[in-house]
């Protein structure tokens, strides 16, 4: 009995090793680069966030989340009519092995109603919600620095 137990553990593992290995259960590659937060004082209560993504596959960034920020919103800056403008972005697609910037003047993260100040070289931690081709959802955690 006990070596068909071991047997069949040894093949369980096999199986789950496998599947790890292929795209079925494997989370898509996806770097994040180079975040940030801007810093804000002890009464002010929005922030901004800026970073590089890169993924090995399409994905669409859904939302972004933090134990520490209430609210975080994806938004993109147009020009319309001469007027630089910010939308709110509900989705964000990231392309396969292209590059995404979360930077200044254009796209970005704003985090909003946070309690206290964000001191320069605190970490922040970030949560990015995907969603694959598939339609199946994974996340992303990182910290970014505060500066």
């Amino acid at each position: 009995m006990k070596t068909q137990s071991k047997k069949l553990l040894k093949l369980i593992l096999f199986v789950i090793t496998f599947l790890m290995s292929t795209e079925i259960l494997a989370a898509p590659d996806i770097k994040v680069e180079n975040a940030w937060v801007a810093s804000a004082e002890a009464n002010d209560d929005m922030s901004v966030a800026y970073m590089s993504l890169l993924s090995n596959e399409d994905l669409i960034l859904t939302l972004v989340t933090s134990p520490k920020i209430k609210t975080i919103e994806m938004h993109n800056t147009i020009q319309e009519k001469g007027i630089m403008k910010m939308r709110m972005a509900h989705e964000i697609k990231i392309y396969h092995n292209k590059l995404f910037e979360f930077k200044s003047g254009g796209s970005h993260l704003m985090l909003m109603d946070f309690k206290g100040p964000l001191k320069a070289g605190e970490k922040i931690k970030l949560t990015f919600h995907f969603k694959d081709k598939k339609n199946q959802s994974f996340d992303k955690s990182i910290d970014a620095t505060v500066k």
